[in-house]
């Protein structure tokens, strides 16, 4: 009987010792919440009436709260379903799947889809009398004129060219050249002169900017 109770306690020894894990294998929790995004790039491109999220990094990036907290619009910006509109694998199966299902409708389809999903391709495509296609040589084939534009989703140089926004649509000035096009924001009198000569937007005063019927354009 000893030497069962000797064996038991020898096995269940071994077996104690096989699941510890060593110092060096432990889990170390992280210590800081703040996400990192260094290594999620912006798209630079330009368009007749847009430009992609990173022409706006020269300004709207590398800047720290007194905490020493990234609170950049463009580092936070990118990691939300806004900036990946147009990348969601599930959006795109679901569109592909509508398609399948009524192969009549797909121009319809693609072009409703596109419009909020890829906006700044959508508008610029309609503008210059295009096809707003999404699969093939649409919008996500990478040879399209336009691909930057659609995968660059919901960007800056839309919503804020949006001009009285109305709940399910929205409007956007593509009639006006550069210098002259306008870019809203919230504050007024803003300062014109540094964003004219790097993106060629005026930026002036929009109240419209901080109201929800923005978001209900597409919402």
């Amino acid at each position: 009987m000893k030497r069962v109770l000797a064996s038991c306690l020898i096995v269940t020894s071994l077996v104690l010792g096989s699941c510890s894990s060593p110092a060096d294998q432990t889990t170390q929790i992280p210590t800081t919440t703040q996400p990192s995004y260094s290594g999620m790039a912006l798209v630079n491109f330009e368009t007749s009436d847009f430009s992609g999220s990173g022409n706006c990094a020269m300004c709207h990036v590398s800047l720290n709260d007194s905490a020493g907290n990234d609170v950049s619009i463009g580092s936070h910006w990118r990691s939300t379903m806004m900036a990946n509109a147009a990348k969601d694998p599930f959006w795109q199966a679901k569109v592909a799947s509508e398609v399948a299902r009524t192969p009549e409708l797909r121009e319809v389809i693609e072009a409703k889809c596109s419009s909020c999903h890829m906006p700044m391709a959508y508008t610029q495509a309609e503008t210059e009398g295009a096809v707003s296609a999404i699969f093939e040589n649409g919008f996500l084939n990478q040879e399209n004129s336009l691909n930057p534009a659609a995968m660059d989703g919901v960007s800056c140089t839309v919503c804020h060219q949006i001009i009285d926004p109305v709940l399910g649509t929205y409007t956007i000035d593509t009639s006006t050249e550069p210098p002259d096009r306008l870019i809203y924001g919230p504050y007024p009198d803003p300062e014109q002169t540094l964003m004219i000569s790097t993106s060629e937007f005026r930026p002036v005063f929009g109240d419209q900017i901080a109201g929800s019927v923005l978001c209900g354009t597409c919402h």
